[in-house]
């Protein structure tokens, strides 16, 4: 019997009621993050959670509802850490172990999620809410006896909870228990005849006893409340089918394509329709757009080649069967068929061959599949993702006519799910001092040092000196705009040689504008010049910046078609002879990240404490595939700044590619909470799929 899942997740999460704060500041705040809640606006929701709990951090409920945030987000790791911490802090809140047990169950700890359950009723022994949803974790474990007993507790308490019905009639047909299903969503739905998955579950019960006039009415009914559900009009084409009515079907088909034009199921379908009618070339047509989205579709490729044999198309037939028996080596159908083609193309020799293959596979594999015809018997059909290459003349069904959820590619904000958005996934680069930032955080202030402050104090820039790993770059216009600066700078720099302020602003000028040769060899005079060493610290931070810069811009040219101020031999100021490096190499000079190591290293001496270097030490690192020695110093940036997301971003990237995936999924949901909102497509994308896969392989091994 296939299974069936209709997950009704009841979250009273609104339903919480907060403690009174002595701060009303901070009750504002909570309240305008719940706000955010409610619109979805998840990252933006987290920001102010935040500050709640940076305020006030014994408070729960901020936990809680940041969980339910990073939970929406597929977080889900941050989201159990959270609830971990709501329930230090209140562990006589039902609803919080109810959250986490949800939590711990969307990623198959389903033993955890129990004993959370469990607690949970300890507290409130009436809550239907966690009967409901503990009997959807035994629904998952395949324990339907005991999902029927929670399910009838929430029927006990409010008897008006459809959900409860219909999934209880799910677990009594995988006990085999056909009537008390039908009865169950009979009842479903005359407790709520306005939803249009109880018809379409009932409709699915009906057609799974073969009764298809009772499953076509639900169906029927299904359609009426929601006409623009495709699955719905696939449904009612397959029992359609099943009915002999093939016009209704070919009108079903045709309706799920207009609703869904990528909807590969309904193509093969049609197709497959069009052969029994005989209608080959439009036939060809629907095979040819299922491939077209879907090349590894075996079973319709070879019923293209079948077709492309009975039009006289044989060579087309022979690439496509080639592909097929590269696939399927035993399979006797398929040398049968590219017998018949090369027999087309009078190549009697291939032919011979390909019919004696045949022969000797129906021998060695004769496993005689009696299929009876009879009038009372349904017609033969296939699951969705069966591939057995003997079923490709079947009509495809919806794995449990289930519906698919289709995955948002592209969003144009960041409210929503945007774990969900297709972003590039790199290591956050490195940091650097600039007037031109393009910030990469949301919500979040800046990175803070002192040292920064009183330069801002010193010089009247217009704009303020930032640290920043996103530079801006320039336009036409803010070239025009820099270059007076830089000329400025120069006029004052005639009067005030020693300047060192101006200097190390000009730099950062000549870097905006990609004249790095420039901008190190102002850094190399003030290092060179300046009597103050702990000034030092910004122009060797900043000259390894460039030249990491360079190193970057060097991987985008070629040698011959690099901009003329990069090749300058001003390029190789700062260097020595003892750094083996021949004066007439310059390339390799600018790809030595040993330069950019010594100038951080140097930063380190003057002030220890300097977390950007350490952080840009850890890509470094990355880059030379020197992972565990990345990771320390990607540990010490944090240990020096507990609020640096990229750092957080960056180890845990690291810590995903070395497999360890927990603590690389913790890493980035500490990255997604402090702003950095792409770690949640990194989280989806390979972090809780690689967790949820262990899982599940885990599970299997149980079971063996």
């Amino acid at each position: 019997m296939r299974k069936i899942f209709f997950s009704l997740h009841i979250f009273f999460l609104f339903a919480v009621t907060t403690s009174s704060y002595a701060q009303i500041d901070t009750d504002r705040v909570l309240i305008i993050g719940r706000n955010a809640l409610y619109y979805e606006d998840y990252v933006l929701a987290i920001s102010y959670f935040n500050k709640v709990i940076r305020v006030k951090p014994y408070l729960a409920d901020p936990y809680y509802f940041r969980a339910y945030a990073k939970y929406s987000l597929d977080d889900l790791k941050g989201a159990e850490k959270d609830m971990d911490k709501a329930i230090e802090i209140n562990p006589f809140h039902a609803s919080y172990y109810r959250f986490r047990a949800d939590i711990r169950n969307k990623f198959g700890s389903y033993e955890k999620a129990l004993e959370d359950y469990a607690k949970g009723l300890e507290i409130s022994p009436q809550d239907q809410g966690i009967y409901f949803n503990r009997g959807l974790v035994y629904m998952n474990i395949k324990d339907y006896k005991k999902s029927i007993d929670d399910f009838t507790s929430v029927l006990k308490i409010d008897n008006a909870q459809y959900g409860a019905y219909i999934n209880r009639a799910i677990s009594k047909l995988n006990l085999k228990d056909t009537i008390g299903a039908v009865q169950d969503m009979d009842e479903a739905i005359e407790v709520n005849p306005l939803v249009a998955d109880a018809y379409r579950f009932s409709a699915f019960i009906y057609y799974d006893i073969n009764d298809f006039e009772k499953a076509i009415a639900r169906i029927n009914e299904a359609i009426k409340l929601d006409s623009h559900e495709a699955s719905y009009y696939m449904m009612r084409g397959v029992i359609r089918y099943q009915m002999d009515n093939l016009t209704g079907t070919m009108q079903d088909f045709d309706k799920v394509i207009e609703l869904e034009p990528k909807n590969t199921m309904a193509y093969a379908n049609r197709g497959l329709l069009r052969v029994e009618v005989g209608d080959v070339n439009n036939a060809i047509d629907d095979f040819s757009r299922v491939l077209a989205l879907n090349p590894n579709d075996l079973l319709t490729l070879f019923n293209r080649s079948l077709l492309y044999i009975r039009i006289g198309e044989y060579h087309d037939a022979i690439a496509d069967l080639n592909l097929i028996i590269d696939h399927y080596p035993e399979y006797s159908g398929a040398y049968m068929a590219r017998a018949q083609a090369y027999s087309g193309i009078n190549n009697s020799a291939a032919a011979g061959k390909d019919y004696n293959m045949a022969y000797k596979l129906e021998q060695d594999n004769r496993k005689k599949a009696e299929r009876n015809t009879a009038d009372n018997k349904p017609k033969e059909t296939r699951a969705e993702k069966d591939d057995d290459i003997r079923n490709h003349d079947k009509i495809a069904v919806l794995d449990d006519f289930g519906i698919d959820e289709n995955e948002v590619e592209e969003i144009d904000n960041l409210r929503g799910k945007i774990q969900n958005r297709n972003i590039i996934i790199d290591l956050e680069t490195v940091y650097g001092l600039t007037f031109f930032s393009v910030d990469s955080l949301i919500n979040r202030t800046r990175y803070f040092k002192p040292e920064v402050t009183q330069f801002n104090q010193r010089i009247k820039f217009g704009r303020p000196l930032i640290f920043s790993n996103r530079e801006a770059e320039t336009d036409g216009d803010k070239e025009i705009e820099y270059f007076t600066s830089i000329k400025k700078i120069g006029d004052e720099l005639q009067k005030t040689p020693d300047n060192n302020d101006l200097r190390f602003t000009r730099a950062i000028l000549y870097g905006v504008v990609l004249n790095y040769t420039s901008a190190i060899g102002e850094y190399d005079y003030i290092i060179e010049n300046s009597k103050d060493e702990n000034f030092n610290l910004f122009p060797y931070f900043n000259r390894a910046y460039i030249r990491y810069k360079m190193v970057e811009m060097m991987q985008q040219f070629n040698e011959e078609e690099l901009p003329v101020n990069l090749l300058s031999q001003n390029t190789s100021a700062g260097l020595k002879k003892d750094d083996g490096v021949k004066s007439g190499a310059v390339v390799k000079q600018m790809l030595d990240y040993q330069l950019i190591e010594r100038d951080l290293r140097k930063v380190l001496e003057i002030d220890p404490g300097f977390e950007f270097a350490y952080y840009n030490l850890g890509i470094l690192q990355c880059i030379r595939k020197d992972y565990e020695a990345a990771i320390l110093n990607f540990n010490k940036a944090i240990e020096l700044n507990p609020f640096f997301a990229e750092a957080y971003f960056n180890r845990g990237l690291t810590q995903i590619y070395l497999k360890n995936d927990e603590q690389g999924t913790l890493d980035l949901s500490k990255a997604g909470e402090l702003g950095l909102y792409k770690a949640y497509n990194v989280i989806k994308r390979y972090g809780m799929q690689r967790i949820l896969k262990n899982t599940e392989q885990n599970e299997e091994e149980k079971d063996k």
